[in-house]
């Protein structure tokens, strides 16, 4: 099907909260859909049918929904979704007792026991474990093992329109080691959990929105711009996004009215976003994006040491307003030059000819160094680098940076004139060094008879080269 129109959210002056948000509308769902989720390594999403046990998967390349087995299990008044290990977990607000398993190799579903034994549309995965979370019960489970855990009790949260703890219809996303999760249902509670000290911590209140009502089942988390995400309240049209480095909320306005459905992130090239899904109000569907507005600029210097060996310096900087995401470094590598290493220090780099490094993020006023060695025979080399980010660069004009360098190489200054021996190496960026005169039976007076650096020699430039010019015959 064709791509429903763009509808441009947003463009912020940078001076406030430097972004462009794009919601694009996309394929219908064949009927309302909850327990969104989605395969990172296919960029495939799976969702369930509202209320039902019809199951679903998008294409974001065909923009086309198919339908697959169903699930063994009603998804009754919501629920919610998480992959694991080539499976799709999925959880009920309803059912106590399991959770739907489908597993996408063999396209089928068992179930297993509720690890929570609680019904709850709050699940998500990292490190090989699901994580639930209900009230004041919050498990981690291992299907490997059969294994679970029962973890620090979520806050009571600080919203006093509501009960405290976790609604069935929240949301839960893992960032590094922390998980986040908002209270749900209308709440506004939010709060992140620290795998390695099992502890919670209480973060701002998600902002108030129609008679105080807050934010709905279903969560995603952009990596590109370190941002949670969600939306609500109930028959409303807001998206809220919690800016993680910033520790502040903001809001969007939807383009469509929501209810408790869901969402899910994919970071495929060219379809990155969020995608989400209109809930028990329809079955309209869309993507949403957001692109910061950043000004990066890269340096580089260069020195040379004897044997041919350049070494570049470069630093990636980004000068803000905000933070960049998927910043990559291009550096073609000058012709007839060899690479023999490169370090960043973040990031990583590949390739030979073409040297392409990934240095992930940059955050407003941080820098990424690199050093690049190449050897290389020439009398000049010049190199140029070019980054590019997910980010809108302000300032294009200075996304690169180039380096000219010179060495020393030595010409051949054998049987020369001293004064043309000379002009020959200052021509190939070395300087003459002290002349020693003796007599030669070989050589005519006034010519070199020798220089102390072979033909060919690559020496740093402005190297000094002595000479041994003949005296003539002696006698």
């Amino acid at each position: 099907m064709a791509l429903l129109a763009l509808v441009l959210v947003a463009a912020f002056a940078p001076s406030a909260q430097a972004r462009v948000e794009s919601f694009q509308g996309l394929a219908p769902s064949p009927v309302e859909l909850t327990a969104v989720t989605a395969d990172p390594t296919t960029s495939l999403v799976y969702a369930q049918e509202d209320g039902g046990t019809k199951f679903f998967r998008y294409d974001p390349r065909t923009n086309a929904w198919i339908e697959l087995p169903p699930a063994p299990i009603s998804s009754g008044n919501n629920g919610g979704a998480a992959y694991l290990g080539g499976k799709i977990y999925t959880v009920y607000t309803e059912e106590d007792e399991k959770l739907g398993v489908y597993d996408i190799a063999s396209n089928s579903w068992t179930t297993i026991a509720n690890p929570l034994e609680e019904g709850t549309g709050n699940i998500t995965a990292t490190g090989g474990k699901l994580y639930l979370a209900f009230e004041f019960l919050f498990v981690s489970h291992d299907p490997a093992t059969g294994v679970t855990i029962p973890l620090a009790a979520p806050p009571k949260f600080a919203d006093p329109e509501c009960e405290e703890g976790f609604e069935k219809w929240g949301g839960l996303q893992p960032v590094g080691s922390k998980i986040y999760g908002h209270q749900g249902n209308g709440c506004n509670g939010f709060a992140v959990y620290d795998i390695p000290t099992n502890s919670w911590q209480e973060l701002p209140l998600a902002p108030e929105i129609e008679e105080e009502e807050g934010p709905l089942l279903g969560s995603a988390y952009d990596p590109l711009t370190n941002t949670y995400i969600t939306y609500g309240p109930y028959g409303g049209k807001v998206l809220y996004r919690f800016d993680i480095e910033a520790g502040s909320w903001s809001t969007s306005t939807l383009p469509f009215l929501v209810d408790d459905g869901g969402m899910a992130y994919l970071s495929l090239p060219g379809f990155e976003g969020v995608y989400m899904v209109q809930g028990e109000e329809g079955t309209a569907f869309a993507r949403y994006t957001e692109r910061n507005l950043t000004d990066l600029s890269p340096s580089m210097s260069a020195s040379v040491a004897k044997g041919g060996a350049f070494t570049y310096s470069l630093q990636v900087k980004n000068n803000g307003p905000e933070r960049a995401g998927g910043v990559v470094l291009s550096n073609p590598l000058p012709a007839g030059a060899t690479l023999v290493s490169v370090a960043a220090s973040q990031g990583a780099c590949a390739g030979t000819s073409v040297l392409t490094c990934n240095i992930g993020v940059l955050r407003s006023g941080t820098s990424a160094s690199l050093t690049i060695k190449v050897k290389s025979g020439l009398k000049q080399v010049i190199n140029t680098a070019a980054v590019s980010s997910y980010a809108i660069d302000s300032n294009p004009a200075n996304d690169s940076a180039s380096s000219t360098a010179t060495q020393c190489v030595v010409p051949k200054v054998k049987s020369r004139q001293l004064k043309g021996a000379k002009k020959a190496l200052r021509k190939a960026n070395c300087k003459p060094g002290k002349v020693k005169r003796r007599f030669s039976g070989k050589v005519k007076k006034g010519k070199v008879i020798r220089a102390a650096k072979g033909r060919g020699s690559l020496l740093p430039p402005g190297s000094k080269v002595k000479l041994t010019v003949s005296r003539g015959p002696k006698g």
